[in-house]
């Protein structure tokens, strides 16, 4: 029996979609339904501003964004050459943006009838954190999406659903 899911979810199209088959699961057999976020460090400033637009963010949190884009390059110079230096986003607004994206999927879990939810933001690399997650909790199931927003880590260091769906004590479905 399900008592306990974890449902990650970065706010991109599969990680819905994992919410959407979660929301339902949890409804059914009456689970607590954690929906877990890990900042977004590694996603380029362009793809939290389109995360952003789509789920509705305020025109202050858009143009926070906007001006630490602006931002977020700088040049170091050396004799030869100069080299770009991408700076990271503050903590703050990465963990605003989080806040809206579990905003969402809390509103979408609720709309499915469930009534158990809590949310968990946390600072640390994807699956670590999500396997975590589970062992804390002692989840019965952990459903997420294929792919999340970001494309450079799956290519680079496996995806985290690949990464996840192998360490994992518990039961892993994974949602394309």
């Amino acid at each position: 029996m399900i008592k306990k899911m974890i449902v990650p979810t970065d706010g991109s199209e599969h990680a819905g979609k994992a919410l959407e088959l979660a929301a339902d699961l949890a409804e059914k057999y009456k689970a607590r339904l954690v929906i877990l976020h890990a900042l977004m460090h590694n996603e380029t400033s362009a793809g939290l501003r389109g995360l952003c637009e789509r789920l509705g963010a305020s025109a202050d949190l858009i143009a926070r964004l906007d001006a630490e884009s602006e931002r977020m390059v700088t040049t170091m110079g050396s004799a030869y050459a100069e080299v770009p230096v991408i700076l990271p986003l503050p903590k703050d607004l990465l963990e605003t943006i989080g806040q809206l994206v579990c905003d969402r999927a809390r509103a979408t879990a609720q709309q499915h009838g469930v009534t158990d939810i809590s949310v968990d933001i946390v600072d640390g690399a994807p699956a670590e954190a999500i396997l975590a997650a589970a062992k804390h909790e002692r989840a019965d199931m952990i459903v997420m999406g294929s792919r999340g927003l970001g494309r450079l880590e799956g290519l680079l260091l496996g995806a985290v659903s690949q990464r996840v769906n192998h360490l994992a004590a518990c039961t892993c479905v994974t949602v394309k």
